[in-house]
């Protein structure tokens, strides 16, 4: 059985601008790439592309799956300005709660509010127990009906990796990644069916932008990882096609490698997850020196040196790469040490975010076999306020991009879902123009990429990421058939209209598992 897709743009993505007029699939992989006339009657099936443009399936190598579900139906404030509305939704959707259930929201972005919400402001409209998720999912703003439920008081310490945030002594309801951590833990029930409806509600929303894959880590965060790797079955299949690289939280990475969840063309195991810093929003990713803002704290460690020794060696005792959360230039030094005393033996080890470097880093990583996880969309949703953050010394190598592909380091393009929106278009946008649709300069443009190397980030990087360029991110016979099909060619807009080009259709193993209607 033959269908050939003609009639359109087809991008190979081997090189730049190299395309081909026709390509033919059988079964699930590309069997032929043409160059010329073809007749679609000598065929048994057939797409025409009616002048859309098609490209190797785009992959985003830094998800949250389950997350972004759950987002999707959850109350979420990002985007939100003003501090009063916020609690104006707080208080209506807290009137009709029992008083041991907890209200989970998501996206707060305190940069962008007019005002910083605390504890009291919480307290004014409503007794109930509240979490607000930061946008960056390392910090959430609680209600002191939550506190009292974890008997936690003003006099409570810091633990270790987490950060409890006072004014005048007091705790302002601010808690900080491990501290916010333990909470979600108990205040999070979920079970295999509420994971199932998150799994297909984001497979379904990630398809729709063009997504025809993801790598994602969602094992650590629910009651049992188990339900998880169940909902991902319960979801996709050879009838419902997508592809997953399933990262493993060294929280539970014994018990997952202990498990028989079988691996296939859909699921493939891959590092094992842990955070070496926080987040610079809440002034808690490690930098080498203070913050400008606040010269009091140069971030939080997760962990010490020796302890995250100790991960690397365990990952190297079972033949396992790590991936590693780090955004600050102190955390990449201390997994730069930690990767140079216990080098991998097989495989790359997985940077990611690596927001803040300098040139010694840079060059410390070339020698290394490792990848970088980016998040192009950082450096729109990030700027201006990171300039108060760092200072203009630190920024020459911020969110450097161009300054690693440059010199040969793999970069897989990934938005972070949900903290970041999930459609590549606004990845690939933030990767050229570095801002948001909303700024009116780019920053830092010494690290802009052209258009070509940012759709790379999505094809044939996160091919290389995934350590399956054999098997997708170019349109070359013998490869899956994944295409993510576009209505209008990244290459012939102006870059301001990059984010606005919709999907038109995403197939996978040759089966259409999108269509935009109209």
């Amino acid at each position: 059985m033959k269908t050939l897709i003609y009639n359109g743009t087809i991008y190979s993505m081997r090189t730049e601008r190299e395309t081909f007029d026709a390509i033919v699939i059988t079964e699930n992989k590309i069997s032929e790439c043409i160059n010329g006339e073809v007749n679609p009657a000598l065929y048994d099936h057939f797409i025409d592309l009616k002048g859309a443009v098609l490209f190797p399936g785009f992959v985003d190598t830094h998800t949250h799956l389950v997350g972004t579900g759950m987002s999707l139906t959850s109350i979420s404030f990002k985007g939100e300005t003003l501090a009063q509305s916020v609690l104006d939704v707080i208080c209506e959707a807290t009137k009709a709660m029992d008083d041991d259930q907890f209200l989970i929201c998501e996206g707060l972005d305190d940069n962008k509010l007019d005002r910083k919400l605390t504890i009291n402001d919480i307290e004014r409209v409503t007794h109930k127990k509240v979490i607000i998720k930061r946008v960056c999912r390392h910090a959430a703003l609680v209600s002191r009906a939550v506190f009292n439920h974890f008997n936690i008081t003003d006099d409570v310490r810091d633990i270790d990796g987490g950060k409890y945030e006072r004014e005048d002594g007091k705790l302002n309801g601010w808690v900080h990644d491990n501290a916010m951590e333990v909470i979600l833990s108990v205040a999070s029930k979920t079970d295999e069916s509420t994971i199932t409806q998150a799994v297909d509600k984001a497979v379904t929303a990630f398809r729709s932008v063009g997504l025809t894959g993801v790598h994602t880590e969602d094992l650590a965060y629910y009651d049992d990882f188990k339900d998880v790797l169940q909902a991902y079955k319960n979801v996709i299949h050879n009838q419902n096609p997508f592809r997953l690289n399933i990262l493993r939280h060294t929280d539970v990475i014994e018990e997952v490698l202990d498990t028989d969840f079988e691996y296939n063309e859909y699921f493939r195991s891959d590092a094992m997850k842990f955070y070496a810093d926080g987040a610079l929003g809440g002034r808690t990713a490690l930098m080498r020196e203070p913050y400008t803002d606040d010269p009091t704290t140069s971030g939080l460690a997760i962990y010490t040196k020796s302890e995250l020794e100790a991960k690397v060696k365990y990952a190297r005792e079972h033949d396992i790469p790590i991936a590693v959360h780090m955004i600050g230039d102190k955390a990449v030094e201390m997994v730069l040490d930690a990767i140079e005393a216990y080098p991998i033996k097989n495989g790359r080890d997985r940077l990611i975010h690596v927001s803040f470097l300098s040139e010694d880093l840079i060059s410390r990583m070339k020698q290394l076999p490792v990848i970088c996880d980016i998040q192009p969309m950082f450096v729109a949703s990030d700027f201006p306020w990171a300039l108060a953050r760092v200072g203009h010394e630190r920024v020459r190598y911020s969110y450097p991009w161009h300054s690693l592909l440059s010199v040969g380091i793999i970069c897989g393009g990934g938005s972070d879902s949900p903290i970041e929106t999930y459609n590549p278009m606004y990845g690939i946008y933030s990767a050229v123009a570095r801002q948001s649709p909303d700024d009116t300069q780019g920053y830092n443009m010494e690290e802009a990429l052209s258009v070509y190397d940012a759709i790379r980030l999505y094809t044939t990087e996160a091919a290389k990421v995934a350590r399956n360029e054999d098997t997708y991110g170019t349109i070359e016979v013998g490869k899956y058939a994944d295409f993510t099909i576009l209505k209008q060619d990244p290459f012939k807009v102006k870059i301001e209209k990059l984010y606005e080009i919709e999907t038109s259709c995403t197939m996978i193993d040759g089966k259409i598992v999108y269509q935009c209607e109209g």
